[in-house]
């Protein structure tokens, strides 16, 4: 029986990544690229039977894989999207002759995505966060326009400074703790504990589109193919929520500092991501700003859970709820979007039964009544009402301010992504069927989801769902109004890297003044050089001749280079004077 267990749990990992391996040869390809859409589906086998752990002692530090409660949902729900963006995927590259190499990168990234959520021990958690954050590069890099490359780079370079941070936060974890499950207990009494906080907090926090960490996100999911989007917004940003689950020990200990600071970013991040996506004119930009918006509102449970401890199983439990509709939701949209251009032109039923899909999941994301959006603001709620004073009075009208602004990109989304008319009949089964099936689930899991205090029915038929969402369509009809009558756009319009621009503009200023003074400095010192050439012979000529190898071995350093140097005379000289 202990043999069939660690076979489950080894296939569960390695048959994405033994597929992956499989599409390289031309010999192995065909029946890796057919079986490639099925490779979560043992990975959801473990998420819905839960076996026993198991540990492999041979492998790095001595590897344990098994499922906490939280982490079973995360399970749940990054294999079922993964399965059907795979599926998705099969249709959409099916003309495309770069096919293998999208699903190469696709496995990889779903075998780092599945592993760190079924790993327990600190290390593997570490590698398979890697694995799957450096794979996904090939997803937004896959289309190699100007477009998709530019926002490859940004996303590398968020990638390296997230793992700047959550590499020394993983060693100093693993100072006091190699298991995950005795991770938060043995931070709470540690020195060491404020480090890793901060670490966390921003390492995890560019995965899940944290601001001011969010800039790869609003250029990569646009940039990616759809399969990829839904993949990148419904189940990768969560890996970066997970991650600050597990290495902040927001139950065990009162940190109102860091909480506080949750908060205000949270809330910031709710109402940013709406001010900049509604004026957006793509569809998956829109989504992309959307899900800083969500993320915002995951961040908020995240600091009420950290300013009170005993607030937080109920913001676990409204984080674990609200990841999982969220990721339903906006992998539909996401998808949704590949149908609604495969249906450009078509008929006006095919165009219809679209429209209703792309609706449907909207009104999900808005969190109307009789939606799981809906259940999962009023868990939210309930983790505010928990939190300490000020917060458990102030949480709640600023749920359902964000709704209001959730409305607003929603409807901005449906105006952007509605199918052009025509009259062509067209058939897609291979996108509406994989898509249908992330619709319908939005539904199907609130019967999963646990009865919050108030019932559920109470929770979603509230009044509370529904003025957000009439406020917003509001807002949203007078904008229009007002647009048309002055024949004028209202609104700025916010460039799609929002916070990039000034800070791509402000490092190229610096980097033209930098080279201005190297310049200066260069010609100076060669008139200076010059001078003194005429009057120094001998000992001083040798003394010339140094400085000056000095300096060209000087002038190869980078600014980054001068700046390790700097720190590293700076550490030196910190630890003479202690």
């Amino acid at each position: 029986m202990e043999i069939l267990l660690h076979a489950a749990w080894l296939f569960a990992l390695l048959f994405p990544l033994l597929l992956a391996v499989g599409i390289v040869p031309g010999a192995s390809r065909p029946v890796a690229l057919f079986l490639a859409p099925f490779a979560p589906l043992p990975a959801l086998g473990i998420a819905v039977f839960d076996p026993a752990r198991v540990e492999f002692s041979g492998l790095l530090l001595g590897m344990e894989f098994g499922l906490t409660e939280t982490t079973r949902v995360f399970l749940v729900f990054t294999a079922l999207v993964w399965l059907v963006a795979a599926v998705y995927a099969r249709s959409y590259t099916k003309d495309d002759e770069n096919r293998r190499r999208f699903f190469a990168f696709f496995l990889v990234t779903m075998a780092g995505n599945l592993g760190l959520i079924m790993i327990r021990d600190i290390a593997g958690f570490y590698l398979f966060f890697t694995l799957m954050s450096f794979a996904a590069y090939g997803l937004i890099t896959y289309d190699a326009t100007a477009r998709a490359r530019r926002a490859a780079r940004v996303y590398l370079i968020m990638v390296v400074l997230g793992e700047a941070f959550l590499l020394p936060a993983v060693i100093l974890s693993a100072s006091v703790a190699t298991n995950l499950d005795d991770l938060a207990p043995a931070l709470a009494d540690s020195p060491l504990r404020n480090a890793v906080v901060i670490l966390a907090l921003v390492g995890f926090g560019v995965k899940a589109g944290a601001l001011p960490v969010h800039l790869w996100l609003p250029l990569a999911h646009p940039a990616a193919p759809t399969p990829a989007s839904a993949v990148l917004s419904g189940t990768m940003i969560k890996a970066g929520l997970l991650g600050w689950v597990l290495f902040i020990p927001a139950g065990e200990v009162e940190m109102p500092t860091f909480g506080t600071v949750c908060l205000v970013l949270g809330i910031v991040a709710a109402f940013y991501g709406v001010f900049a996506g509604v004026s957006q004119s793509e569809p998956k930009t829109i989504l992309a700003y959307s899900s800083i918006s969500q993320m915002g509102l995951m961040t908020i449970a995240l600091g009420a859970g950290m300013v009170a401890p005993e607030a937080w199983p109920a913001a676990l439990l409204a984080i674990t709820v609200y990841a999982t509709h969220h990721a339903l939701a906006k992998g539909a949209l996401f998808l949704g979007v590949g149908v609604a251009d495969h249906a450009e032109g078509a008929d006006s039923r095919t165009r219809f039964v679209v429209l209703c899909g792309l609706v449907l999941a909207a009104l999900v994301l808005a969190g109307v009544p009789l939606t799981s959006g809906a259940l999962a603001k009023e868990f939210l709620k309930e983790a505010g009402y928990e939190s300490a004073m000020p917060w458990d009075t102030l949480l709640t009208p600023i749920i359902e301010v964000g709704a209001v602004g959730t409305t607003l990109l929603m409807l901005r989304f449906l105006q952007k992504a509605w199918p052009e008319s025509g009259d062509e009949a067209r058939r897609m089964p291979g996108l509406f069927i994989p898509w249908s099936i992330l619709l319908v689930g939005m539904f199907v899991v609130i019967a999963a989801f646990p009865e919050p205090p108030g019932g559920m029915l109470g929770a979603i038929l509230s009044f509370s769902a529904l003025w957000p969402a009439l406020l917003g369509a509001a807002i949203f009809a007078a904008a229009m109004w007002a647009g048309r009558k002055t024949d004028r756009t209202l609104y700025p319009k916010i460039p799609e890297g929002d916070l990039l621009v000034p800070i791509t503009a402000f490092l190229s200023r610096s980097r033209e003044g930098i080279g201005g003074a190297f310049a200066t400095g260069r010609d100076r010192y060669g008139k200076f050089a010059a001078r003194r050439e005429k009057n120094f012979r001998g000992v001083s000529e040798r003394l010339d001749d140094a400085s000056v190898l000095t300096e060209l071995w000087l002038r190869r350093w980078t600014v980054a280079g001068g700046f390790v140097f700097t720190l590293v005379v700076a550490m030196f000289a910190l630890a003479a004077l202690r």
